[in-house]
C-alpha cells in the first residue's frame, strides 16, 4: 500500500504507478552522498591574509605511509564533516617537503577535537591540547611554540670578518626568527645548488610569511645572536666550512606553532642538512587530563612529533641539537606544587619538547647551562634526558649563568638554554669530520655515545669531560667547556 501522502482522487494506472514509484525511490535516495568530498575542496586560498587564527583551535594531521586520498577524504568526511555545519577549512599543506602534513581548522574541527578531550586527551585546565593516532594518520595540537628566553634591541654590533676554510661543507639549519648579515658574514650562507622542494627556497625560507625574506626581524635578534655562536666555534677550530641555512619559523615577537617546525623540518630534511639547532619548545604535562582537568594514569607521548622526527630526521641521521629548556613560571597543570620549583625544571617530571625525545631517538640531543658542578637555577635539567651540559662564561651575583654577547662583547651577556644549544651545535659543526663516518649507517644510541667519545679525545684544548658533581642532572655528568683560550683553559682546569 502506498503512503498516504500519495493518494489521490482519480484511478491510478499503471505508468502512473511506476511513475510514483520512481519518486519515492528518488526521495529516499540522496544518491552521491556516499561519496566523500575531496580535501582540496576545503583548501583556504590565501592562507596566509587576514587574521592569525588561534593555534588552540587548529589540528595538525600527517598521514601514515600508504594512506591513499580516498582514505583520507573517508576519514574527513567521517571524522570532520560529518554534518554540513561542521565547517572545515585546510589552512596550509607542506606541499612538496610533505604532501601528506595539514593544518586543519574550522568548527568542525574543533568538535573533534573537543571530543578527543572528553575521551582523555591532554587536558588540564589551562588550554585543552589533544595528541594521538586515529585510522590512516597521526593528529594533534598545533601548539604554540616559544624559544625559551629573549634579548634586549640590538643597537649595536660588529660585522664578522670574511671567513673562508677547506674541507667538507657542514649544512646547519637554524630555527629561529632569522638571520641579519649585518651580525653573522655572509660566507657563512648556504648556497643552493638545486631547486627546493617550496619555490625559491633554495638558501633559506620564511614560514611565517610564505616568502623567502629571512631577514631577522626581532628586535633582539635571536636567530642571528643563536647563529652567531654557531659559527663562532667554526672559526674557533677552523676545521670544516659550514653552511648556515636560515629557517625563519618564528616571528618577530618570538612566537611560532608546531605546524611550522615540522614543515620547516621536512624542509630541512630537503635541503640535506647534517645539523638542525632547535633553540625553542614547549611543555607538556607527563599526564593526561579528563574533560574535568584531573589527571588520569595514562601519559602524554607526542605520538605526530616523534614519528615526523624519526620519518624526517632520524632516518636520514641528521643531527636535532635542542634546548633542554628554562623553569616555566606559567606551568598550571594540577600535577605540579607551584612551590616546587626543582620539579617543574626535572625533564623526569614534566616533558619539554622536542628535547625530551632525546632518550627514545638517538639523533635528538638535549642541551642546559652549566657553570662549575651546578645547573643552572633557571633551566631544566634530568640526567635521564639532558644529553650534556655548556659551561657558561661566568655566574653573577644574583646566581644567572651568561655567556658573553657573541654579536659584540660589550653589549650585556645573554643566558638561557636556547644559547647554550648552539654552542654545542657549533662545536658538533666544527668536529663534524672526525664522526662523520659513523653516519654512514643508521644512527643508533651507541653511535651518539660514540660521537661524545670522539668529541671527547679528538680537539686539542679538549672541551667535553665529564663533571661527577653533576651527575645526577646531566646524563654522565657530561659538561661541554665553551672557553678555549690556554688561559682560561689552566684556570678552568684549577676550578675543576
Amino acid at each position: 500500500m502506498l503512503n498516504a501522502a500519495f493518494k489521490t482522487t482519480r484511478p491510478i494506472t499503471y505508468t502512473g504507478l511506476m511513475a510514483l514509484l520512481l519518486m519515492v525511490i528518488i526521495s529516499g535516495c540522496n544518491c552521491g552522498s556516499g561519496t566523500p568530498q575531496d580535501w582540496t575542496t576545503y583548501q583556504v586560498k590565501s592562507p596566509y591574509e587576514g587574521e592569525k587564527p588561534d593555534p588552540y583551535k587548529q589540528l595538525i594531521v600527517w598521514l601514515k605511509p600508504g594512506t591513499s586520498r580516498q582514505d583520507f577524504n573517508k576519514w574527513l568526511q567521517d571524522n570532520i564533516v560529518k554534518k554540513e555545519k561542521n565547517e572545515l577549512k585546510v589552512r596550509f599543506v607542506c606541499g612538496s617537503c610533505d604532501s601528506s602534513l595539514f593544518l586543519l581548522e574550522g568548527k568542525g574541527v574543533e568538535l573533534y577535537m573537543q571530543g578527543e578531550v572528553a575521551n582523555g586527551g591532554t587536558s588540564s585546565k589551562g588550554k585543552p591540547k589533544v595528541t594521538g593516532e586515529s585510522g590512516p594518520l597521526y593528529f594533534s595540537t598545533n601548539i604554540p611554540v616559544r624559544f625559551p628566553d629573549g634579548l634586549n634591541e640590538l643597537r649595536e654590533a660588529k660585522l664578522p670578518p670574511v671567513v673562508s676554510f677547506s674541507g667538507t661543507e657542514v649544512k646547519v639549519a637554524v630555527f629561529d626568527t632569522g638571520l641579519d648579515t649585518s651580525f653573522v658574514n655572509s660566507s657563512f650562507l648556504y648556497k643552493a645548488a638545486d631547486s627546493a622542494c617550496i619555490p625559491g627556497a633554495g638558501s633559506g625560507w620564511n614560514f611565517i610569511a610564505g616568502n623567502n625574506n629571512w631577514l631577522d626581524d626581532n628586535p633582539g635578534k635571536h636567530g642571528s645572536t643563536v647563529t652567531k655562536f654557531i659559527t663562532d666555534e667554526v672559526e674557533r677550530y677552523r676545521q670544516n666550512s659550514v653552511a648556515i641555512l636560515p629557517v625563519k619559523v618564528f616571528g618577530a615577537d618570538g612566537t611560532s606553532d608546531l605546524y611550522s617546525i615540522l614543515c620547516g623540518f621536512a624542509y630541512a630534511k630537503n635541503r640535506k642538512v647534517d645539523i638542525v639547532n632547535a633553540s625553542f619548545g614547549y611543555y607538556e604535562s607527563r599526564n593526561k587530563y579528563d574533560s574535568s582537568g584531573d589527571a588520569i594514569p595514562e601519559l602524554t607521548s607526542p605520538v605526530l612529533l616523534k614519528a615526523f622526527i624519526e620519518e624526517h630526521l632520524t632516518k636520514h641521521n641528521i643531527l636535532l641539537v635542542t634546548a633542554a629548556g628554562n623553569k616555566d613560571d606559567a606551568m598550571e597543570d594540577p600535577e605540579y606544587n607551584p612551590a616546587d620549583t626543582l620539579q617543574k625544571r626535572n625533564l623526569d617530571s614534566v616533558y619539554f619538547y622536542p628535547a625530551s625525545l632525546a632518550p627514545v631517538l638517538p639523533n635528538v640531543i638535549a642541551i642546559t647551562t652549566v657553570y662549575k658542578d651546578q645547573v643552572s637555577p633557571a633551566q631544566n635539567f634530568s640526567n635521564q634526558v639532558v644529553d650534556a651540559g655548556v659551561h657558561a662564561d661566568g655566574a653573577d651575583n644574583a646566581g644567572h649563568f651568561y655567556f658573553t654577547n657573541p654579536v659584540n662583547a660589550g653589549l650585556p651577556p645573554v643566558s638561557g638554554s636556547s644559547f647554550a644549544a648552539p654552542v654545542a651545535t657549533g662545536k658538533y659543526a666544527a668536529w663534524h669530520h672526525s664522526y662523520k663516518n659513523l653516519l654512514n649507517a643508521p644512527i643508533t644510541f651507541s653511535i651518539k655515545d660514540s660521537i661524545f667519545s670522539i668529541l671527547k679525545s679528538q680537539p686539542s684544548p679538549s672541551f667535553l669531560y665529564n663533571e661527577p658533581g653533576l651527575a645526577g642532572k646531566v646524563k654522565e655528568g657530561k659538561v661541554i667547556n665553551k672557553m678555549v683560550d690556554a688561559n682560561q683553559q689552566a684556570l678552568f682546569s684549577l676550578q675543576r
